[in-house]
């Protein structure tokens, strides 16, 4: 009986890695989508990665992707002011089978003029909707 058990589990996770391999590289995906959006200045096609009903925390609590995308564009109103950022050291962990969480640092590099290099730490908790990752709760420093 015990030799059966081990057999299936095997082959459950087996089965089971690839899949969880795939989600994290979809989710490394969206997150580079997700610079390349900044990077172009498009605000709105980088919050369009949250769901309707996210919640952001900085320095202040926004709820519902309108608020998160409206705190964008009053901290970085062009292109200028967004600059260029990079996303790093990502740390992917599969919580449950529609949930992750992500760990990483930000940097956005930009002139003096337009505020000087800022960066810090986020913690994501991103929920698997359809096929596509999106932003539950974004916890930025």
């Amino acid at each position: 009986m015990n030799r059966k058990l081990l057999i299936s589990s095997l082959l459950f996770f087996a089965i089971a890695m690839p899949v969880l391999a795939d989600d994290v590289d979809d989710i490394r995906k969206t997150l580079t989508s997700q610079v390349a959006d900044w990077n172009r200045g498009d605000l709105k096609a980088f919050v369009a990665v949250y769901t309707e009903d996210c919640v952001f925390v900085g320095t202040e609590v926004r709820r519902g992707r309108a608020q998160v995308l409206e705190r964008y564009m009053k901290r970085y109103p062009n292109k200028e002011t967004m600059g260029k950022t990079t996303f790093s050291e990502l740390d992917i962990k599969r919580v449950g089978k529609n949930n992750a969480t992500v760990i990483g640092r930000w940097k956005v590099e930009r002139s003096e003029q337009a505020g000087g290099t800022v960066g810090g730490y986020f913690t994501l908790v991103l929920q698997k909707v359809k096929k596509d990752w999106k932003i539950q709760l974004d916890h930025t420093s």
